[in-house]
């Protein structure tokens, strides 16, 4: 395989090549994904946890030795911290009841709450912090959307608004760090876990939900797989996240699979925006569904991992 300065001196006019692999630093890589769509070019909407931007993407680099996936290039973290903190999501609050019903259903891996403190990690609206309230938790969040952090204080929470290293400067520390779906969206995911493990209490633990690169759903549909979007950065397998964590200082303690509560509805028009030309069909089967169908979504390619920080 040609090294990366050997292509870069040979084919100049193609998109910018990675120098290393992010996660193990090796140097073969190969482009696995052509830029898509209207990439990078839609600002916060983008960055909406609900988006519908599953046909646009950078280019998505894939590493020969490891195999972790990440974009390059990427948007510089002042451009990526903007966009986060201008996100607003209504139709996030629109579907309310089933992310509770999803929070319900995962916060059975948390064990007991006895009075633990906990952290989650782009809390968004708090619908996670209140569910972790009502189970006797003391959570409090940490979310970049102006927006969203408003939400979830009128719920009466404490929600910091300023990225995890800098709160990690502060010293605090809790019993249980969650992140549901964030680490994706990290610029830099091995900071941003290092300084997970200095919020983790010697002997607590974090929990982690993500898109699973590696799961046989991923792998069979290539480009077609919908979670290959501008705002997903990093695309971890089991084995490359379970990597990272280690590296960090984490020792993993569980991985599985993980479910979503969704509405019948939200789940037609995120296939609809997948996969266009099925489009106009879905829509017409969506005028007929009612909106409050909710169903278990779980294709094997979202996972749920947990590590505990060693004493």
């Amino acid at each position: 395989m040609m090294d990366n300065a050997a292509r870069r001196a040979s084919e100049p006019h193609l998109a910018p090549v990675p120098d290393a692999c992010y996660l193990c630093r090796g140097g073969r890589l190969r482009l696995r994904h052509r830029a898509r769509g209207g990439t990078q070019a839609q600002g916060a909407a983008a960055y909406n946890c609900t988006s519908f931007g599953h046909r646009s993407h950078p280019p998505i680099w894939g590493c020969e030795d490891c195999g972790m996936m990440f974009q390059w290039p990427l948007l510089s973290p002042d451009t990526l911290l903007q966009a986060y903190q201008d996100v607003e999501d209504p139709l996030y609050v629109a579907e309310k009841d089933n992310r509770y019903h999803t929070f319900r259903r995962v916060l059975r891996e948390l064990g007991p709450a006895q009075d633990r403190t906990l952290l989650d990690v782009g809390a968004y609206c708090g619908y996670f912090l209140d569910v972790a309230r009502e189970a006797g938790f003391r959570p409090e969040g940490l979310e970049l959307s102006r927006w969203a952090a408003g939400n979830a204080r009128s719920l009466g929470f404490t929600v910091h608004g300023v990225p995890l290293r800098e709160l990690a400067a502060k010293g605090l520390q809790y019993d249980v760090v969650t992140l549901w779906d964030v680490v994706e969206h990290f610029a830099d995911p091995r900071e941003e876990l290092k300084a997970a493990l200095e919020l983790v209490r010697p002997g607590g633990r974090i929990y982690l939900s993500t898109i699973d690169a590696g799961s046989l759903l991923a792998r069979l549909m290539g480009g077609q797989w919908p979670w290959l979007m501008d705002m997903h950065l990093f695309y971890f397998g089991r084995r490359t996240l379970a990597m990272l964590l280690e590296e960090v200082g984490f020792r993993v303690t569980d991985v599985r699979t993980y479910t979503h509560i969704i509405s019948a509805d939200y789940l037609l028009r995120k296939v609809g925006a997948s996969f266009t030309p099925s489009a106009p069909v879905l829509e017409l089967v969506r005028r007929g569904v009612p909106s409050s169908w909710s169903i278990p979504f779980n294709l094997g390619d979202n996972m749920l991992m947990s590590a505990e920080r060693p004493l």
